[in-house]
């Protein structure tokens, strides 16, 4: 109900409703990482029928996706572990649930891509619309004849900005739960060792496939291609804020760098993200043949 209640924020238009809507799936994190799939698949549906009595039934739906199914699959996948014969319990690495994740809302922005591909002028024509009749609303001041040229502009990667921003966020939430179940003991499994993150192949190969179909393909495929390569990048931003964790730690000026890291990240997202993307794919290119320790045990 709590989850429910913020997600209404925006919906209602709360004052900061759209900060607190943000963090509608930690509590559904919180309940399946402590209580397991039970809770999480509980408190999910209980969430979608408290948002559809308050708004009706495309609002839950919007519930489910944006906050219910990442808790879903944070759950399933981080509750996973293995006993080796002759080693300590390991559990599901974390760059595989990111990874799992990013698969989530790839999949999320294809079918909606399908849902909107009859319009006359194709998936970026539905998406500039859109954008249009928002800035109709919410960007009165903006004067009539430059509408069309600041929509134009954002449509071309609008849906990998809003896939991207929701990924980041479910990352957020996602370590954000463990860390308060911990405090409070009643994590299940021991919290990753973070600065040890890696990513599977495929993620690698995935990017490079959308990126050349965005410039070799046109039309909607040309277009999702962008975006879906865009969505890409996160998973290596992590990848490479991983790195730097790795380098600042026992450093005395840690604190320093991190700091002034993740200041970066909230002044100048998007060439700051890029570079730390950059960052991840170089250690990614390098640790691809030492995989050793993948960040599953407790943390350091």
């Amino acid at each position: 109900m709590l989850s429910a209640l913020l997600f209404l924020s925006l919906v209602k238009g709360i004052a900061l409703g759209f900060v607190l809507s943000y963090v509608a799936p930690l509590p559904l994190m919180m309940a399946g990482l402590a209580l397991g799939m039970g809770a999480s698949v509980t408190a999910g549906l209980v969430g979608a029928v408290v948002v559809a009595l308050g708004f009706g039934g495309m609002s839950a739906l919007s519930f489910l996706a944006a906050a219910a199914l990442p808790a879903l699959v944070v759950t399933n996948r981080a509750l996973l572990w293995r006993q080796p014969q002759d080693g300590p319990t390991e559990w599901y690495p974390p760059g595989l649930i990111l990874a799992w994740l990013t698969a989530a809302v790839l999949a999320l922005m294809c079918i909606s891509a399908i849902l909107v591909a009859g319009h006359p002028e194709g998936v970026k024509g539905w998406v500039t619309e859109t954008i249009g009749r928002t800035l109709d609303l919410l960007a009165t001041e903006l004067p009539p004849n430059e509408r069309p040229k600041v929509a134009g502009w954002w449509s071309s990667f609008f849906p990998a900005m809003v896939c991207a921003s929701w990924l980041v966020m479910i990352v957020a939430n996602a370590t954000g739960a463990q860390g308060v179940l911990v405090r409070l003991g009643r994590n299940r499994r021991p919290s990753p060792v973070y600065r040890q993150l890696w990513l599977p192949d495929w993620l690698a190969v995935l990017m490079v496939v959308a990126a050349l179909a965005s410039q070799v393909l046109g039309g909607d495929v040309g277009y999702v291609g962008g975006n879906v390569a865009l969505v890409v990048l996160i998973p290596f931003m992590f990848l490479g804020l991983a790195a730097i964790h790795g380098f600042a730690a026992g450093k005395p000026q840690a604190r320093f760098i991190l700091a002034a890291t993740y200041g970066l990240l909230a002044l100048v997202f998007v060439w700051t993200a890029l570079a730390v993307a950059i960052l991840g794919m170089v250690r990614f290119w390098t640790m691809r043949f030492r995989r050793g320790n993948s960040g599953g045990g407790m943390e350091g």
